[in-house]
């Protein structure tokens, strides 16, 4: 979760909320500014700047002051011609609409490759190569991504287990065992029930994978690895969570092909010898789609 999520939902006294406003307006000076000069500049106190930042999860203000700016350069670097959360109106012609969607979602692309690490990555996909079974915990449209990977997964003899009933996703601790990989997916990183299977999981020693929005959040505490996600939209003020779900469904794409290649051989045949098992009678006259006899 950003700070600036962070904000919309704690209870900031007006001295903070104050110390707060000036931090922001003056988001590209505070970088050299000490706590003692924030202070001043505030007319308050450096006991009220360090409370603000502990308020906000940090042990201080130098710690808080280092992931702000970070913050700051990362939501300066894309989407700044478009809005995220309402990108057309609906006065708008359906071709301007169509740009903004396509722009967007080549935003939302570039957006997420910019927050992949490589050895944190690598992490991840020798967790999935580890395991035998890997789960998947996930709600509502990401729950729909995630049936998406395990038919990819599938077809090259990867076993992929999704709880597929809302509201049963607890259940899914009768199943994994130690040493098991569970990904889960869930933009805020603050559903309750996710974060008590985590934690459940964890203890079970599970190998945890979380896909969620930068920044802190409860879900994140029990991950062996963090992979982040677009973050850009609201929870829930938006049309559609567009670049959300397009940040979800690359990164499952990253997770499956980097394990695909592990073994490539193997699983391109494997993929082509069940898709030609699976596909009997899927044919075309379109050159660009003909298979090879």
């Amino acid at each position: 979760m950003l700070i600036e999520q962070k904000l919309e939902q704690i209870k900031l006294s007006k001295v903070q909320r104050d110390v707060m406003n000036y931090i922001i307006h003056n988001k590209y000076n505070i970088g050299d500014m000490t706590v003692k000069e924030v202070a001043k500049a505030t007319y308050t106190s450096t006991t009220t700047v360090i409370r603000l930042a502990q308020k906000l999860g940090y042990h201080g203000y130098e710690e808080f002051k280092k992931d702000y700016l970070d913050e700051v350069h990362y939501l300066d670097s894309h989407f700044n011609h478009i809005d995220v959360n309402y990108p057309f109106q609906g006065n708008e012609p359906i071709q301007r609409i169509s740009g903004k969607i396509t722009q967007l979602t080549i935003e939302a692309m570039q957006d997420t490759l910019s927050l992949i690490e490589h050895d944190t990555l690598q992490k991840a996909i020798q967790y999935m190569r580890e395991s035998s079974t890997i789960h998947i915990a996930a709600i509502s449209y990401n729950l729909l991504l995630a049936q998406i990977f395990r038919l990819d997964m599938m077809r090259i003899g990867k076993n992929i287990n999704i709880c597929d009933l809302a509201g049963e996703e607890m259940f899914l601790q009768g199943v994994v065992h130690k040493g098991d990989t569970v990904i889960f997916i869930s933009y805020s990183g603050q559903i309750e029930k996710l974060c008590i299977l985590a934690k459940i999981l964890k203890q079970k020693e599970a190998n945890i994978i979380v896909i969620s929005s930068l920044g802190d959040n409860e879900l994140k505490r029990y991950a062996d690895v963090c992979l982040n996600l677009s973050t850009r939209e609201k929870l829930y003020s938006k049309i559609k969570g567009y670049t959300n779900e397009y940040s979800v469904k690359l990164w499952l794409d990253i997770l499956y092909s980097c394990y695909f290649a592990l073994e490539y051989d193997k699983n391109m045949k494997t993929r082509l010898s069940h898709s030609k098992s699976g596909e009997i009678g899927r044919t075309s006259q379109v050159d660009v789609l003909k298979e090879e006899a």
